[in-house]
């Protein structure tokens, strides 16, 4: 029986309604590889900057007998993606969102014809939240997981004609995650709070970071607070 992490049945669990997908740092092509076994998708383009993960991903493919539904490419994020290629969903997940963000921008001439992005950064979330409110892209489901005792955000936006506005809380924490605040939610702020109490602490008194170390504590406070209510 072919098993994936939670980590990544969780994003897969997003590609409904759209049949074709783009994973982009495909690593093993696990995530393509169960949309197919389960019929939740007709086809995708599985993607990696690096051979060693393409030339897995063509191994697995192979044994389960999808070479005809998953096409796999060696390369840099969406630039080797096409207008002539299917792209309703695109995948980029467990890498940094600024590195994510940068993929993004350099594959604007794919976005265009993209319906739903499914991100999941490991760092730097509040990077990609900007990214999509600063190009059209409304978040319409999150998700906050924890595996293996590390938190993951997963975050989903579709393609909108309209400008997003967030407020800062918003990309900072994540328009939904804010409002559900569930158990992980507290607990990986808490854990971001007090960590950042420790960095303070050691910081020069007239040290330039002492001021966005302030800043940024003090915002996290604020949230975990409001949430006891």
């Amino acid at each position: 029986m072919f098993q994936i992490s939670n980590r990544l049945k969780t994003i897969a669990s997003y590609v409904k309604p759209y049949r074709y997908v783009v994973d982009v740092g495909t690593d093993h092509c696990l995530v393509p590889i169960y949309l197919i076994k389960n019929n939740l998708i007709d086809g995708a383009i599985a993607t990696d900057i690096n051979e060693g993960p393409v030339n897995e991903a063509m191994k697995n493919i192979h044994n389960y007998q999808m070479d005809a539904k998953i096409n796999v490419r060696l390369g840099n994020g969406l630039e080797i993606i096409s207008q002539n290629d299917s792209t309703d969903v695109i995948i980029v997940a467990g890498m940094g969102g600024k590195l994510i963000r940068h993929i993004l921008e350099t594959g604007k001439h794919i976005l265009q014809f993209n319906n739903r992005l499914i991100l999941q950064p490991n760092v730097n979330e509040e990077t990609v939240r900007q990214w999509l409110c600063e190009n059209h892209y409304e978040i319409v489901f999150e998700e906050i997981i924890k595996e293996e005792n590390v938190f993951y955000e997963i975050i989903v936006a579709d393609k909108r004609k309209y400008n997003i506005q967030y407020t800062n809380d918003e990309i900072v924490f994540g328009p939904i995650l804010l409002t559900q605040r569930n158990r992980f939610f507290i607990e990986k702020w808490q854990s971001i709070l007090n960590h950042k109490k420790e960095i303070y602490n050691r910081i020069p008194k007239n040290h330039q970071n002492k001021k966005w170390f302030f800043k940024s504590i003090k915002q996290i406070q604020s949230i975990l607070e409001s949430s006891k209510k």
